[in-house]
């Protein structure tokens, strides 16, 4: 499983890792409560102000925007297509803030800290049927894949450039998909290997 985390000693490395999932959470839910305005870009400094102070450096922040740059244009256009400019400025900010938010949690926690919590709160719905090392495995892919996705834009966008290819800004998307899925699939190969499908 990739794993993003950066070592580092600052509080947020050291703040316990339920307390930061459902910082992730409720702060993620409340975004959709943001009104509807061109300010509403400001929230986006909230996990940049995070990176600061976990002390990741500079670079890794910046790779972490620049990854998202792409899809960050294709989802302003095309909220831009079907909805007034200060709706899709505001739908735009709340996914930029949520991705980086969610970033600067994988960079800020162990993997295996994130699953023995979610182990934990998934605990007492056992008798109902859930099984809390599925449901903590499942939770770590998918933030983990974040950083994965982000990485394959990156990648199709730098082989779509060394070949000289000019194409419309959301040209990347198919092979984008198409990496996705392969990794997707050699994910779930992987798992049924170690008898966790």
């Amino acid at each position: 499983m990739l794993s993003l985390y950066y070592p580092a000693g600052s509080f947020l490395h050291r703040m316990p890792t339920g307390l930061k999932l459902a910082l992730l959470a409720i702060g993620s839910a409340a975004l959709f409560f943001l009104p509807d305005s061109y300010w509403s870009i400001l929230v986006v400094a909230i996990p940049l102000l995070g990176y600061v102070l976990a002390r990741i450096p500079l670079r890794i922040m910046v790779t972490d925007v620049l990854r998202m740059a792409f899809l960050l244009v294709f989802l302003l256009v095309t909220q831009l297509i079907f909805n007034e400019p200060e709706v899709a400025t505001t739908v735009v900010a709340r996914l930029t803030t949520i991705i980086l938010a969610a970033q600067l949690f994988t960079r800020t926690t162990r993997i295996k800290h994130l699953v023995v919590t979610v182990e934990k709160l998934m605990t007492p719905f056992e008798p109902l049927g859930v099984n809390p090392s599925k449901v903590a495995l499942a939770v770590a892919l998918m933030l983990s894949a974040l950083g994965q996705i982000m990485g394959f834009i990156g990648q199709v966008r730098d082989a779509q450039h060394a070949r000289g290819v000019r194409l419309a800004p959301w040209a990347w998307v198919v092979p984008v998909l198409v990496l996705s899925l392969k990794h997707a699939d050699d994910m779930a190969d992987a798992l049924v290997v170690r008898g966790l499908d």
